[in-house]
């Protein structure tokens, strides 16, 4: 049986999260070990950036993503989040993945839409390129087999 991902992408829109997309991404085991630490049977070298946090505690999660988690109940496992440190740290691995710069850009290769530019790292390496008023992004994803 396979495993899937449903991610959410928030920002931080003047002082309140907002959804901003929820890419469809590809069934991807090495991408879901570094990301969570699921499936990490694919290749276990790879160090997870964070165990699964759950979403409990997040009381701010918005309307969308809360909506399509709610769908998911009794389906949804290793529910998760990534803050931009996080992300920025994501997008950096894939980078240094084998394989073109294109299909390991964390934008194009694997979400399928722009945020910031610079691979989603640009909110933390290039502060000064991202729009006013937004001040934080996060991944907010759960599995389901």
């Amino acid at each position: 049986m396979g495993c899937d991902i449903h991610l959410h992408i928030e920002v931080k829109l003047f002082n309140k999260w907002e959804h901003y997309s929820c890419p469809n991404i590809l069934r991807n085991y090495k991408l879901f070990a570094k990301m969570a630490g699921v499936r990490n049977d694919v290749d276990t070298s790879i160090e997870p950036i964070s165990k699964p946090k759950g979403l409990e505690y997040l009381d701010d999660l918005t309307t969308i993503t809360k909506f399509n988690l709610d769908r998911w109940k009794g389906d949804a496992h290793s529910c998760s989040w990534l803050n931009k440190e996080e992300i920025a740290e994501l997008s950096a691995w894939l980078l240094q993945l084998e394989g073109s710069r294109m299909d390991n850009d964390l934008e194009w290769g694997f979400l399928k839409c722009y945020l910031f530019g610079n691979s989603f790292g640009g909110i933390v390496n290039y502060p000064e390129d991202v729009p006013p008023g937004v001040s934080d992004v996060r991944f907010i994803f759960w599995f389901d087999n």
